[in-house]
């Protein structure tokens, strides 16, 4: 039963209960009907006044259950009427979340929101990035939304649901809820649903590894298998680790890596990596320049390798650095 329809029933009784102690004063005090009714609206809402009635034994036993009669009923239908303005509030929060998530547009999807996915929409949220999640568990749905992560509740291996999280004009999808069978299924689904959106998937092990890269997942992270390179690292190369640490976590120094495409009109369109003096003026290191499939990296590329406009170009650099470069390639 609704709260809303409990509110019903609860007023209809209260209604009932007041008829009822209206006459009852009037049969058993012999009031007359205003006072009665005076008598029972003072009983049922218990303000205390005084009364205008001399009370017998037997009206002041029939009071008794009107207050215990009218209190109830003004309990259960208080508790009704709470009910339903949470649930009027929270719609209205929903609707809200809903008319946002309309408006996204280049979007992350993030499915699933784990200890992997809370993590990955928080470093999201500190670059800019506009960021979904969805997530089929109520209680860890609305963990996410008390996080202020906007969120769309349902199973994200079901096409609809990736439809309602915008997954047509979404940039990236991030696969990492815990099955792998189902991080299968949603990268299937988003390349489905939209080719051109980027896939990243989680996975368990190698095999799953191969497994969502053939179901269309443009990169797979095995969080096991990073974990033990990483440790590995550390012990058998902690100079380069320390290199890694400080280009891919962003400080002391705020290095981070960015692709750009070179423009059609840009000033380094048909000249060499060495004639457009991207270091001198830029600060930016190029590290490798990517296929037009964006499946393969050249590292290290050529100084006499041509910058065609298409190229994306992969580089390094300190915000500085990378907003000098995306103004040097990408320049109408």
């Amino acid at each position: 039963m609704t709260p809303a329809r409990r509110m019903q029933i609860g007023a209809a009784i209260f209604t009932g209960v007041l008829v009822v102690a209206t006459v009852g004063y009037i049969v058993i005090e012999g009031a007359n009907p205003l006072d009665a009714l005076y008598m029972a609206v003072i009983t049922l809402s218990t303000v205390g006044f005084s009364e205008v009635v001399p009370l017998s034994h037997a009206g002041r036993v029939f009071t008794m259950i009107v207050i215990v009669s009218g209190v109830s009923t003004l309990a259960v239908t208080g508790a009704a009427f709470l009910e339903a303005a949470v649930e009027n509030l929270t719609e209205r929060q929903r609707r809200r979340m809903h008319r946002q998530i309309e408006h996204l547009d280049r979007h992350t999807i993030v499915c699933g929101w784990g200890r992997i996915g809370s993590s990955v929409w928080e470093i999201l949220e500190q670059h800019g990035v506009p960021t979904l999640v969805v997530e089929q568990d109520a209680q860890i749905a609305e963990s996410a939304r008390e996080a202020g992560a906007l969120v769309v509740e349902g199973d994200a291996t079901r096409d609809e649901i990736l439809e309602e999280a915008g997954v047509r004009r979404a940039d990236a999808v991030v696969a990492c809820v815990n099955a792998d069978s189902d991080n299968l299924v949603i990268s299937l689904s988003a390349k489905a649903l939209n080719p051109k959106v980027r896939i990243v998937a989680r996975a368990s092990d190698v095999e799953a590894e191969h497994k969502l890269t053939k179901a269309g997942a443009d990169r797979v992270v095995a969080p096991q298998v990073v974990g033990a390179r990483r440790i590995a690292s550390l012990v058998t190369q902690p100079d380069l680790a320390d290199v890694i640490d400080l280009v891919v976590r962003g400080a002391p120094v705020e290095f981070r890596v960015q692709r750009f495409t070179v423009g059609p009109n840009c000033e380094v369109a048909g000249k060499t990596l060495r004639e457009a003096g991207i270091r001198r003026k830029s600060g930016a290191l190029v590290l490798a320049l990517e296929d037009k499939t964006g499946r393969q990296l050249f590292f290290n590329p050529s100084p006499e390798v041509v910058l065609e406009p298409g190229t994306v170009v992969v580089a390094v650099g300190n915000g500085d650095q990378l907003n000098r470069l995306g103004a040097l390639l990408e320049a109408a």
